[in-house]
């Protein structure tokens, strides 16, 4: 998952160009988008804010973006999906900087269905923190805020909170160790 070893090739920057057309085109706002690999899956015409230098990949699987309704999908500067990522917004998705994303993982801030017809889905917002890293295949239920520089294990499921500077792993993610991060530092 690291961003810094993608090679700068015509057929990346021809991709990229057309990505960002893509998005663009659906009214998602964003400078240039890197997209190496398959074209992202878009839906929606919420409002949407990417920040600069976001990066796509998408080999084996391509990822899925979208904003129903009114709803608001902010993505901080640097920001890393690797392939599969699923990103789901009916009210507020928000991710931090320097996040980065593993493969297969989602997000969703509604649960789309209800369970019965005294239940109905009820959106809450999510925020993801600055500089956090979600492993392969993390599960973000509606509701959840992720504190800054936090690392979630892979096929973690978080429900809730999660602190800043902390690693969390499970079903639901629980704090596992707290981690020494000093403020400014980023992943690479």
């Amino acid at each position: 998952m690291q961003r810094e070893n993608v090679k700068r090739t015509p057929h990346l920057v021809v991709k990229s160009l057309i990505c960002s057309l893509k998005f663009w085109v659906y009214g998602y706002r964003a400078s240039l988008i890197a997209c190496e690999g398959r074209l992202p899956h878009l839906s929606g015409n919420g409002n949407v804010r990417i920040g600069r230098r976001f990066m796509i990949r998408g080999h084996v699987a391509p990822c899925e973006i979208s904003a129903d309704g009114d709803a608001l999908l902010l993505i901080g500067d640097r920001v890393f999906l690797n392939q599969g990522v699923v990103i789901a917004a009916v009210e507020s998705i928000e991710i931090g900087d320097d996040t980065l994303i593993g493969d297969f993982s989602a997000i969703y801030d509604s649960n789309w269905h209800q369970i019965d017809p005294d239940h109905p889905d009820k959106p809450r917002p999510v925020t993801i923190g600055k500089n956090v890293w979600l492993g392969n295949g993390v599960l973000v239920l509606p509701g959840s805020r992720i504190g800054d520089h936090t690392v979630v294990a892979a096929r973690s499921v978080v429900k809730g909170d999660l602190p800043p500077r902390v690693l969390a792993a499970g079903n639901p993610a629980v704090v596992v160790r707290q981690l020494e991060i000093p403020d400014g530092w980023r992943r690479g």
